[in-house]
C-alpha cells in the first residue's frame, strides 16, 4: 500500500499580481515628482539664462571690448585702420565716443548678433564713418553691456565724436525716429551722416530705435564703393542668424549625456563624488549651450 499524504493543501498565493500593482502605482506616483523636478529644471535654466545674457554677458562685453580696443589704438596710430570694404568680419573698424553718456564704444565690421555681442557693429553695405553717405552702426539695447541702451536719450543738437583710420570727425544729433516716423532731410551732396541703431521697449525691447547725426566737424572722405548692394537678412535690424542651430543642437544632446553620466556615477559611487566630478563638466557644457542661445537672439536686443 503507498502511504496517504494526510498534510492539508498548501494555499495558492498570488503575489504576481500584486507585485504588478505596486509597481504601477509607484511608477504613477512618480510621475508628479518628475514633471516638478522638469519645471523646477526648465525654470532653472531660464534664470540662468537671464544671468548669462544680463550679467555675466556683460563681462564678455567689456573684455572683448579692451581687447578690440588695444587693437585699434595701435592701428589709429599709425594709420592702418581698416578703410574701405572688404574688411574681415569682426575686425575693429572705429571708436565711438559720446562724452554726454559717459560712452566710448570701439566698433566692429558686421551686424550679426555673434558680432554685436562684443560691442556695437558697422553695417557693412554702408560706407565708414566720416566718408560720403550715410553710414549706419547697430548696438544691442538690452544685453551684453547693452551699449546704446541711452544712446535715444540724446537730444538734438548733441555732439559726439568717432575715429576711423581716416582721422576724426563731429558727428551732431538732428533726431531720434521710431521705425515708421519721417525720415530725416535728404543728405547734401557729398556730405556724411551717422545712424546708430538700436531697440528699445519694455520688458524686452520689440521696437527699432534710430538717431541721426550729421558730420559738423572733420573733412568728408569720398566713399571707397565696391561695397555689397544690401546685407542678408540676419544682418539687418532685429535680425536672427541661424547659423547657430545646429551647434545648439549638439551642445544639447552633450548637456542631456553629461546629465545621464552624472545620474548614472551616482548610483554607483555616490551622490557627493558624482557632482564633484560631474557638476564641473555640465556647467561649461551649460555654458556653451547658453552661448549659442544668445547667438540666436535678435540682433539689437
Amino acid at each position: 500500500m503507498t502511504a496517504v499524504d494526510t498534510a492539508p493543501p498548501r494555499a495558492i498565493t498570488r503575489t504576481a499580481p500584486a507585485r504588478v500593482k505596486a509597481k504601477v502605482k509607484a511608477e504613477l506616483d512618480l510621475r508628479p515628482q518628475l514633471t516638478a523636478d522638469a519645471l523646477r529644471l526648465f525654470a532653472l535654466g531660464i534664470i540662468g539664462f537671464m544671468v548669462y545674457v544680463l550679467m555675466i554677458g556683460a563681462l564678455q562685453f567689456n573684455r572683448a571690448q579692451d581687447v578690440a580696443y588695444d587693437k585699434i589704438r595701435g592701428q589709429l596710430a599709425e594709420a592702418t585702420a581698416p578703410l574701405g570694404p572688404g574688411v574681415v568680419a569682426g575686425d575693429p573698424v572705429a571708436v565711438l565716443d559720446i562724452p554726454g553718456l559717459g560712452l566710448r564704444q570701439v566698433i566692429k565690421e558686421g551686424t550679426t548678433g555673434s558680432i554685436l555681442r562684443d560691442g556695437p557693429g558697422h553695417r557693412a553695405d554702408t560706407p565708414l564713418p566720416g566718408q560720403a553717405g550715410v553710414s549706419v552702426i547697430y548696438g544691442r539695447g538690452l544685453t551684453f553691456g547693452a551699449p546704446f541702451r541711452s544712446v535715444p536719450n540724446l537730444i538734438t543738437g548733441t555732439k559726439f565724436e568717432i575715429a576711423t583710420g581716416q582721422g576724426q570727425y563731429t558727428y551732431q544729433v538732428i533726431g531720434v525716429r521710431g521705425a515708421g516716423d519721417p525720415l530725416p532731410a535728404n543728405l547734401a551732396q557729398g556730405g556724411s551722416r551717422l545712424t546708430l541703431v538700436t531697440a528699445e521697449g519694455s520688458p524686452l525691447p520689440s521696437a527699432t530705435v534710430y538717431l541721426d547725426a550729421d558730420l559738423v566737424e572733420g573733412q568728408v572722405q569720398p566713399d571707397p564703393a565696391m561695397r555689397i548692394s544690401r546685407v542678408p537678412a540676419s544682418q539687418q535690424a532685429f535680425g536672427v542668424d541661424l547659423s547657430g542651430v545646429l551647434p545648439l543642437v549638439l551642445w544639447l544632446e552633450l548637456l542631456i549625456l553629461a546629465i545621464a553620466g552624472v545620474v548614472w556615477f551616482r548610483s554607483r559611487i555616490g551622490r557627493w563624488e558624482s557632482y564633484l566630478v560631474g557638476a564641473p563638466i555640465v556647467l561649461a557644457v551649460v555654458w556653451r549651450v547658453f552661448e549659442q542661445i544668445a547667438g540666436l537672439l535678435p540682433n539689437l536686443i
